[in-house]
């Protein structure tokens, strides 16, 4: 007789009625467009939930790991049960799992990642260590995580969003109020700005006796960002961006330079040539 095989525990598809299933208010969710929800909604209408959701028991309670839009769903089209998958662990099990489950889709919320780290760490006494570790994060971007946790709710509702990108949000961690963390939050989503014009922003409120230097970003009072034009130092043309920051040259100055240059040279060699008797002439090209 062919011996069989059971399917792992873990592993085996069991239906579960939609009430039991309980969503942890830290977790991660992948970035959703509204726009395909009606379709999402019919193809579920017509052939259900193909996918299970991936459910952990802590403690007896269901939590919901991955498939908040398949669970939202099931809930508007009224479905008694769902298909899931059951593991058992605990709460910290729970926000990891949900995390990397997220940042391997490539679909994680950063905004979301930090709330969720900072639970770990300061409500359930997580070491940040061993936190950065499970989730593949370094140490320097993951106490970067718990400063954006910080954030007043608004701002992180823009990062949510994407209305800010993550990488400039830890910069507004920088000034010392809620109050002008929103505002420059609120001026960034409203101008969009980049990290950088964030970041120039930040260093602007904190130091205004600083003149930014060409090629560096002002602000007007309501916000509105503003390049400072990098000039030809000699004749003040405007110049395209070039990524160096030296003395910057047009292509008529530059050609006149050289032309100046070589005049010098020339001078400087029939100088040289010229008999020690001889007053030496200066009316030639000048340095």
């Amino acid at each position: 007789m062919e011996e069989t095989r059971s399917e792992p525990e873990e592993q085996k598809i069991v239906y579960v009625e939609v009430d039991r299933i309980a969503v942890p208010r830290e977790r991660v969710t992948s970035v959703w467009d509204p726009e395909l929800e009606e379709e999402f909604l019919e193809s579920i209408r017509t052939k259900g939930i193909l996918k299970p959701l991936d459910l952990m028991e802590v403690d007896g309670n269901l939590w919901l790991v991955d498939g908040l839009h398949r669970l939202v769903a099931a809930e508007k089209l009224n479905l008694k049960k769902v298909p899931a998958i059951i593991r058992k662990g605990s709460i910290e099990d729970l926000l990891i799992t949900n995390i990397i489950v997220n940042r391997q889709r490539g679909k994680s919320n950063p905004a979301q990642e930090a709330e969720c780290l900072a639970f770990l760490v300061h409500k359930r006494g997580f070491p940040l260590e061993n936190a950065a570790k499970q989730l593949g994060l370094s140490l320097s971007w993951a106490k970067k995580l718990l400063r954006i946790a910080e954030l007043p709710e608004e701002v992180k509702d823009y990062i949510k969003q994407g209305k800010i990108p993550i990488t400039g949000a830890f910069h507004l961690t920088n000034l010392p109020s809620a109050t002008e963390q929103i505002s420059v939050a609120r001026d960034a989503a409203l101008y969009g700005y980049n990290a950088y014009q964030i970041k120039a922003r930040v260093a602007q409120i904190l130091n205004p006796d600083t003149e930014p230097e060409p090629g560096q970003y002002t602000f007007t009072a309501n916000g509105k960002p503003h390049k400072i034009p990098i000039r030809c130092e000699f004749c003040g043309k405007e110049l395209p961006e070039s990524g160096r920051h030296y003395r910057w040259l047009c292509a008529e100055c530059e050609e006149l330079l050289y032309d100046l240059f070589r005049g010098y040279i020339k001078a400087l060699q029939q100088q040289t040539q010229q008999p020690p008797t001889q007053t030496p002439n200066h009316t030639g090209t000048p340095p």
